[in-house]
């Protein structure tokens, strides 16, 4: 009875060991340039965050519509993705899309204009994307 004991301890460690995640998603960033050094509104860029693709606020895991462009603005602040192949079409992930703006303000700094290209994203490769004040 011990043994049956211990050993589905052990085994339940086991599992557990290797069912969670090693290390944490880095959403993988090139060509980054900081347009500026001045930062943008803290809310107004949050809420700009998740106006892309029409929407990718609450269950909305995923781009909807697969469009060819999309924006996303609030006030003054302005995302805008573009896929690098012309023509292609956007399929970013909500995961994706907020672990890449956290690689960028990693370099520029929370809330800095940039300009990048994000590993991913669209149905045949990489998005551009650019954080501005407008």
């Amino acid at each position: 009875m011990q043994f049956t004991t211990i050993f589905y301890a052990l085994s339940m460690l086991f599992f557990c060991a290797f069912a969670a995640p090693l290390e944490s998603r880095q959403e993988k960033v090139s060509n980054v340039k900081c347009t500026s050094n001045k930062a943008l509104d803290f809310h107004t860029s949050n809420v700009a965050l998740l106006q892309i693709c029409g929407g990718i606020a609450g269950t909305i895991q995923k781009c909807q519509g697969r469009p060819t462009s999309t924006t996303g603005q609030s006030g003054n602040v302005r995302f805008t993705i573009t896929p690098v192949i012309a023509g292609d079409q956007i399929n970013i992930s909500k995961g994706r899309w907020e672990q890449g703006i956290k690689a960028v303000f990693a370099v520029c700094g929370q809330n800095i204009p940039f300009t990048a290209t994000f590993d991913g994203g669209a149905a045949k490769g990489d998005v551009n994307v650019v954080y501005e004040q407008v």
